[in-house]
């Protein structure tokens, strides 16, 4: 047994984030899967969060335990190269939006059969088959489905929402200061898919949310058509994507949970294309989006019920994995016809293998949650063991040193340390941000909060603009009882970049250090407003609370 501290002793606990985190970009390489490892929180990075600490009355770094940020605060990402860009700090990763993004333009690109059918795949249910076989079997006209077998969605958030900077704004800052921002609405950008990638683009998230209602009102599927047959399209279920993916970013879970509740798990007849014989005619596959449908069974997990999450992915991974099975024998994804080329093969086995990898991740994360590390650390394994780079290799040895620092293992962190340390000898000659920041949460897991520092450092070296880098050296500097120099670190990573350094975990730290350094923080806090609304628009779910104005 190792009688060494484990973090868990060292930091408190706050929500866990969602597989999101984890997410390739669709499409790419299975070996490039792992975009941010960040083993135990919320959405990306969220480095450390001053939840609860203390100011000492010495000169030493003596904090009390319980006081301590939460771990995942040191992961910063585990994908080949560091990331370097908006970090992230929320509970939905940006590449959930930015694929929502790229599916409403999905009409303007050029047909292939080929890349459609593999986009879309996925096996029905037997009771879905059955259904599916009586509406391709029946003459035109005579298909008259249960209302059982229908999928009924409708809007449940009635009231328009206001952008919620400028109301913060109005109240603390007044009418005046606030009005030298500016503010965009629905009705300012056309109403159409081109409008909604406007807003998404410019991160007026309220407003896009706004224009997904009227979008999706307009397909029939609005206020009051809950439990009201409708016809699904392509086009309404990325609608219904852009939408859920905006309000998990601001955090509605409520209204959320109400409206994905009528999709179920998508796997009522009316979800794939075999419904729609006379509009689809021989298409086949499911109409709904893979990032939906991950990001439903993900769900649960964000509003604490990470099992029920599990359980969904599971469920998910078994279609996958048959789904891979069919094509590893030459089959098409369902099983119902033979490939025609090598090449159709081995492109969708590279699509599916890393939709299975995205859906392990998700799992990684529940896991974390429930606390097993056992199951999180023998999945992360799995998929060292069939890497094929160096690459993947080092970001998987280096996710597994913070898993079990985040367990409280430190020998075997260490152990994972040396191996993606060794690793990294065969892709750079020196130490790169990964490696250093390896090195301080094994310093900051012995205590040795001097040496964390100096880690840090030379990760914000390599990278200044480093957000997540920035925290923890923050956090060693208050832990070592140099608090002014931890608000000065903070203050630096706004100014030198207000758009990534305006983030929600860098803005609670900030004004937690306020606080503890002063009664008399006001001023500082309306400083930052000032700043927000020079240089943000309306991404922040809660200003107040980052912010700590009451």
């Amino acid at each position: 047994m190792d009688n060494k501290p484990s973090l868990s002793q060292y930091f408190g606990n706050t929500d866990v984030p969602p597989a999101s985190q984890f997410f390739d970009e669709i499409g790419t390489s299975p070996s490039d899967m792992i975009q941010s490892v960040y083993l135990g929180e919320s959405e990306g990075p969220q480095e450390l969060t001053f939840s609860s600490v203390l100011p000492t009355v010495s000169g030493s770094a003596s904090v009390p335990a319980t006081s301590l940020p939460d771990p995942s605060t040191f992961f910063d990402t585990i994908g080949p190269e560091p990331q370097i860009g908006a970090p992230k700090s929320n509970l939905v990763n940006p590449a959930i939006i930015t694929e929502a993004m790229d599916g409403l333009s999905i009409k303007n690109q050029p047909v292939d059969k080929e890349a459609d059918r593999r986009r879309d795949a996925w096996i029905p249910n037997d009771e879905a088959k059955k259904t599916l076989m009586k509406a391709q079997s029946s003459p035109k006209g005579s298909f008259f489905p249960e209302r059982e077998v229908l999928t009924m969605p409708g809007l449940v958030l009635e009231e328009e929402l206001a952008d919620a900077l400028h109301e913060v704004a109005v109240k603390y800052l007044g009418v005046s200061s606030a009005g030298s921002r500016g503010v965009v609405r629905a009705e300012h950008v056309s109403r159409d898919e081109a409008g909604l990638r406007e807003l998404l683009r410019t991160g007026y998230l309220r407003a896009a949310l706004n224009l997904t209602a009227v979008l999706i009102t307009a397909v029939g599927q609005g206020v009051g058509r809950m439990h009201r047959p409708t016809k699904h399209t392509p086009r309404s279920l990325q609608l219904w994507l852009t939408r859920f993916a905006v309000m998990l970013r601001i955090k509605l879970h409520e209204p959320l949970l109400k409206e994905a509740e009528q999709f179920g798990d998508f796997n009522k007849p009316d979800m794939f294309y075999q419904f729609y014989p006379d509009t689809y005619e021989n298409r086949t596959g499911s109409l709904v989006p893979f990032s939906l449908r991950l990001l439903i069974a993900e769900l649960p997990g964000h509003v604490g019920k990470s099992e029920e999450a599990v359980d969904r992915l599971y469920s998910m991974l078994d279609v996958i994995q048959q789904m891979l099975s069919n094509l590893r024998a030459g089959k098409t994804e369902d099983g119902t016809a033979t490939l025609s080329s090598d090449q159709d093969r081995n492109e969708s086995i590279r699509l599916w293998t890393g939709r299975e990898t995205r859906v392990l991740h998700s799992i990684v994360n529940c896991s974390i949650a429930l606390k097993d590390y056992r199951q999180a650390g023998k999945i992360l394994l799995s998929l060292q063991q069939q890497a094929t780079s160096s690459v993947q290799r080092r970001a998987l040895s280096s996710a597994l040193c913070r898993l079990w620092l985040l367990a409280g293992h430190i020998k075997a962190a260490q152990v994972f340390m040396e191996q993606a340390r060794e690793i990294r000898h065969h892709i750079c000659p020196t130490p790169d941000v990964r490696e250093y920041v390896d090195l301080g949460l094994i310093d900051i897991a012995h205590g040795r909060y001097q040496e964390a520092y100096t880690n840090f450092a030379r990760a914000a070296d390599q990278e200044p603009t480093n957000i997540m880098v920035a925290n923890n050296l923050s956090v060693c500097l208050l832990y070592m009882g140099r608090l002014k120099e931890a608000i000065a670190v903070l203050q630096k990573a706004i100014n030198s970049d207000p758009e990534r350094g305006l983030n929600e975990s860098l803005l609670i730290n900030l004004c937690t250090l306020y606080e503890l350094e002063s009664s008399k923080t006001n001023e500082k806090k309306l400083n930052l407003l000032n700043m927000l609304c020079k240089y943000k628009s309306d991404t922040i779910p809660n200003v107040l609370e980052c912010l700590k104005l009451s």
